[in-house]
């Protein structure tokens, strides 16, 4: 009988391949105690830990900054209104330029204001002789004490009068109340102004402010005083100091007003400009690291993997302070430390590691 030869073949095969499994299984096994190990044979070798490239980083100062986009802002800006009625006979400097505190703004028309106040004094001479007569006759006896306390009242009601006629006079000169710049004036000589109508605007611009927004996480590290620059979007930079931030935040954007003034004495720098606010924080220490060390714990903190004095990986949580073009500046960690940068992602928090070092990162 003639054998086929490709099954005498794929026979053969199984065959072989059974016997090298099952070979490899047998030659797993762990020796036991009634095993005929040879004497003087080696204990099973025990698995090293990772090897782990780590860098050394020494903690350095860092100054970081918070920038905030703004615009420049006058200290005051107020619209001057009348206080009394009457027409304008004459207008004091021109609009644009620089007022002192007292300086005319509008003359209005007295009218009778003048006449009204000579006859108040008058009253007020009659009256303080009707008093003295009252009070002398009260005290004799020839007066009753009513008609005494009637005299005084008016000869204060006349001094009361004469007090409001000055001041109404007084309100016909309309003057600027601190150095500021006229921005606009809206009436000329010959208007009619009602008691509240606007005379002028006023807008003081030395010092002159800058404002800006900063997010929550910010606002905290900011103190009054803290000094500034005002950049402008001509480049030029001002410094400034921190003289305001708000205790509440916006409801729409849950950002916090700051303000940080500075010195605008020829006044070049007008309400409106477009200003970055630039705050240096105080030193503290940090690492510079690269990003792709870092990475995330079971509650997405972020964090790095160091080796401790025992040779061991951990986790340490971190915060990330600024970032520059070479790599980001962080906080949490002791101020000499070896930091996993090859190899984090294959050890876990508490192992042992072999950690062969990469050097010192240069300053």
């Amino acid at each position: 009988m003639r054998v086929n030869t490709s099954i005498v073949l794929a026979a053969v095969i199984a065959v072989a391949a059974a016997g090298w499994v099952l070979s490899g299984q047998f030659a797993d096994r762990p020796a036991t105690a009634a095993s005929d190990q040879p004497a003087g044979s080696e204990a099973p070798t025990v698995a090293k830990p990772p090897r782990v490239r780590v860098v050394t980083s020494n903690a350095r100062d860092y100054v970081a900054v918070i920038r905030a986009s703004g615009q420049t802002e006058a200290r005051r800006a107020v619209e001057i209104r009348a206080e009394t009625a009457g027409r304008v006979a004459s207008v004091g400097a021109p609009k644009g330029s620089w007022m002192n505190a007292g300086d005319l703004i509008v003359q209005l028309d007295e009218a009778d204001r003048r006449a009204q106040l000579e006859r108040a004094k008058a009253a007020i001479e009659f009256r303080r002789i009707e008093n003295n007569a009252a009070r002398q006759l009260a005290a004799k006896g020839y007066q009753a004490e009513t008609k005494r306390a009637e005299a005084h009242a008016a000869l204060e009601l006349a001094r009361a009068e004469r007090a409001r006629i000055q001041v109404d006079l007084d309100r016909t000169r309309i003057t600027a109340p601190f150095r500021a710049v006229l921005d606009r004036r809206p009436i000329e000589i010959g208007d009619y102004l009602q008691e509240g109508d606007p005379v002028a605007t006023l807008i003081e611009l030395d010092p002159m402010r800058a404002v800006a927004s900063v997010p929550e996480q910010q606002v905290q590290a900011l103190d009054e005083g803290m000094p500034a620059t005002a950049r402008l979007s001509s480049g030029t930079e001002i410094p400034a100091i921190v003289t305001y931030t708000a205790a509440a935040a916006d409801s729409a954007t849950r950002t916090f007003r700051i303000e940080a003034e500075f010195a605008n004495p020829d006044g070049r720098i007008g309400q409106g400009m477009t200003a970055e606010l630039q705050i240096p924080l105080p030193a503290r220490p940090a690492h510079h690291v690269s990003p792709a060390v870092f990475l995330l714990d079971d509650q997405g903190k972020i964090g790095v993997m160091i080796v401790d004095d025992g040779d061991v990986a951990r986790f340490k949580r971190i915060s990330v302070l600024g970032s520059d073009s070479e790599g980001a500046w962080i906080a949490g960690l002791p101020e000499s430390v070896r930091i996993i940068n090859v190899g984090q992602l294959l050890v876990s928090d508490g192992q042992a590691v072999t950690p062969v070092d990469a050097g010192t990162p240069q300053s």
